[in-house]
């Protein structure tokens, strides 16, 4: 997930700040020195800050770890992966990512491993168990890659069951929009070439070439469209494109698919607060902090909006001395 700068430069403490700053720069050495300091030996860090610091550690660590392995560092890219896992230990992405690297040094025994703790917190990681079974398959493992392709199979039939009948049911109600969006999910996604849009969109937003990136997030969408993240990063790079009224769509179209993502709802309440919007925009500000009381953009955009509305006290009347009358 993706906030806004303005948001980012309202975070309270200074080592987290500085350390998003150095991740979006890809100085990741930086970003690694920064947050470390926060999560290990800032005392007065809060239980807001602790969080977003272990999010951007974890997402450091694994940006530091593909770039290793695009290098072909492969020793370097494990080590990344080892930190990565060690902030975000039940993070399945990460897991799954550790595996495929592992493999590709010829060490399917690790790999089977990493794959298991994937599933284990994510029971439908279609990719990690058709990874873990052809992995279990070469090592001639065959009846535990049986299984574990059994398993796949049955999950792959239910990613086009489920929206399928969610594409039936809305066609009964006539609902166009929706059963196209259920039927592209169904039979036309296609998780390769959504990866590599989606890789090369966050790509993009780094290095803010919004215009390209949201070429990319577009064409993601069109083969996903229930991704809540896409809208989020989508509604970012129109807010940076100045499409303010589309910004505030995209944030919305992200929260209604996963309501409890908090990084949506900041991101449009601030620019629900850009397009005059003042009051929907506050009471989502409330809402974040009923959730979470020390989040530090909410708590001072909600102080600076109440400051404003408070009317300048009016001020008092002095007497002019007019002089003596005789």
């Amino acid at each position: 997930m993706r906030l806004l700068k303005e948001i980012r430069n309202l975070l309270g403490n200074y080592h987290v700040k500085s350390g998003i700053y150095h991740y979006y720069r890809e100085e990741y050495k930086q970003a690694v020195d920064f947050l470390r300091k926060a999560l290990d030996t800032d005392d007065n860090i809060t239980d807001s800050d602790r969080r977003t610091a272990g999010y951007y550690l974890t997402l450091t660590y694994l940006e530091s770890a593909q770039r290793c392995e695009d290098r072909g560092e492969m020793e370097d890219a494990l080590a990344e992966y080892t930190q990565a896992v060690q902030v975000s230990p039940t993070y399945p992405d990460i897991r799954y990512r550790f595996g495929r690297a592992l493999e590709r040094i010829k060490r399917p025994a690790e790999a089977v491993e990493q794959y298991g703790h994937a599933i284990a917190n994510h029971g439908k990681y279609l990719d990690a168990w058709v990874a873990k079974a052809f992995c279990l398959l070469g090592m001639g493992r065959t009846k535990e890659s049986a299984d574990a392709f059994r398993d796949a199979c049955e999950i792959k039939i239910e990613t086009v069951r489920e929206p399928f009948e969610t594409g039936i049911e809305q066609l009964r109600k006539d609902s166009i929009g929706p059963a196209r969006d259920a039927f592209h999910q169904a039979f036309l996604f296609v998780p390769d070439l959504f990866e590599d849009h989606y890789r090369k969109a966050l790509k993009l937003l780094k290095e803010e070439d919004f215009e390209q990136a949201l070429t990319r997030i577009e064409a993601a969408i069109e083969l996903n469209p229930f991704y809540p993240d896409l809208y989020n990063f989508r509604g970012v790079t129109l807010f940076e494109l100045g499409q303010l009224g589309e910004a505030v769509e995209s944030f919305r179209k992200g929260l209604s698919i996963n309501p409890k993502y908090i990084i949506p709802k900041m991101n449009l309440a601030f620019a629900l607060l850009h397009v005059g919007d003042v009051k929907e925009g506050e009471a989502l500000l409330e809402e974040i902090l009923e959730a979470d009381p020390q989040e530090p953009a909410a708590l001072a955009k909600l102080e600076e909006l109440r400051a404003s509305q408070i009317p300048d006290k009016p001020k008092t009347r002095r007497a002019v001395n007019r002089g003596s009358h005789r």
